[in-house]
């Protein structure tokens, strides 16, 4: 890992998470500031990217399309948070990294970073999951956090048995995370941990290396 980057830590936070996502935001922005930890927030599409779904599915826009815009609404999603947290939002990297030394915590707006690329695809296989593993990547990071509204990645859902470890290997199948995020954490040997973002320790433990409820999926 780069020496620069091994003290920031990437978490996505599931558009599942709007309504209910400011006790988060403040106890992430509090955690950071007692502990020197830096944190970059990777927003989820929400509502707008399920109506660019809809779109798709209903009218004439193509994928390439319908990738342009369910990207873009992962920054509404962002913008969203910044303004009722007051954590600066940036769209690019080189600006999220000069935040970081002062702020400790910033939210990336991804879609400008995201379109720049070739190299995750047009289609619904990929969400802010996968987008949160290439910045990830990006970075030279090895570790993501996905924040959702459910514990971690269950055998089956809702009635199946909580995974506390999961290979990469064998998580296609299984919901709660997107169906490309596998072939990332693979390809750039990335681990992840998907926990409930409705209660917030949880992920402060998993930053403070303590164990908690969540899933985490190995690479080795």
């Amino acid at each position: 890992m780069n020496d620069k980057n091994n003290n920031i830590n990437i978490i996505k936070i599931g558009g599942s998470l709007t309504y209910s996502v400011n006790e988060l935001l403040n106890k992430l922005k509090d955690f950071c500031n007692t502990s020197g930890k830096k944190i970059i927030i990777v927003p989820g599409g929400g509502q707008f990217a399920n109506v660019v779904r809809e779109l798709h599915e209903k009218t004439e826009l193509n994928e390439d399309g319908a990738h342009m815009l369910a990207t873009k609404s992962t920054d509404l999603i962002g913008l969203y948070f910044s303004e009722i947290s007051g954590i600066t939002a940036v769209d690019n990297l080189y600006d999220a990294k000069k935040i970081l030394n002062k702020e400790n915590i910033v939210i990336i707006l991804p879609s400008k970073i995201v379109l720049a690329t070739e190299e995750l695809p047009h289609s619904w296989e990929l969400t802010s999951d996968s987008i949160s593993a290439y910045i990830a990547k990006c970075l030279d990071i090895h570790s993501i956090i996905i924040a959702t509204d459910v514990d971690g990645i269950y055998t089956t859902y809702p009635e199946g048995k909580l995974l506390n470890t999961i290979n990469v290997k064998t998580l296609k199948g299984f919901t709660s995370v997107d169906s490309y995020i596998s072939t990332m954490l693979l390809k750039h040997n990335i681990e992840c941990f998907v926990v409930n973002g409705k209660h917030p320790m949880r992920i402060i433990n998993i930053l403070k290396n303590n164990s908690d409820i969540c899933t985490k999926i190995t690479i080795d």
